[in-house]
């Protein structure tokens, strides 16, 4: 008499293949989570950019001016994701010194890297801090190739809208 050898759950090696496949699969998508994810959150420093452009662009703007946007940026309204940081980039030539740079609150993340201005606000890029933010920054600046441009001597790549 034939006796049925009945199955119950699934042999560790089944297991270990199945865990081995998730992980890869974890591993491919981790870096296109984490750029959708700083993608959206880059969302609202592009839209206040975005306000701000067409009053700041040929503007002289003082450091009290600046000090006060600063504060109501940072302090009455603030961003979620990024602090507001106006500085004075010295130029030769008659162009107006005054940019926007939105570092993030939590600069411990795995994407690293801030968003300024330049041109008299009419541009923004971004400035990779480590691979992870070159990587999001290429892809922002849809492109493959090298940075555009440079802020403060650190590679930066122009995010076209």
């Amino acid at each position: 008499m034939l006796t049925k050898l009945s199955r119950r759950g699934f042999s560790l090696l089944e297991m270990l293949i199945v865990l081995v496949i998730i992980a890869v699969l974890i591993l491919v998508a981790l870096p296109y989570y984490q750029n959708a994810v700083q993608s959206a959150r880059s969302t609202e420093a592009i839209i206040w950019w975005g306000k701000t452009k067409q009053w700041a662009a040929g503007k002289n703007m003082t450091r009290e001016r600046a000090d006060k946007m600063e504060q109501e940026v940072n302090e009455k309204n603030p961003l979620k994701y990024f602090t507001l940081k106006l500085v004075c980039r010295i130029k030769d030539g008659p162009e107006m010194c005054w940019e926007a740079e939105f570092h993030l609150k939590t600069p411990d993340q795995q994407v690293q890297y801030y968003l300024a201005t330049q041109m008299n606000f009419l541009q923004l890029v971004c400035v990779p801090q480590n691979d992870a933010g070159e990587s999001f920054c290429q892809t922002q600046a849809g492109q493959d190739e090298g940075p555009d441009t440079t802020i403060n001597g650190k590679p930066a790549y122009v995010i076209r809208y």
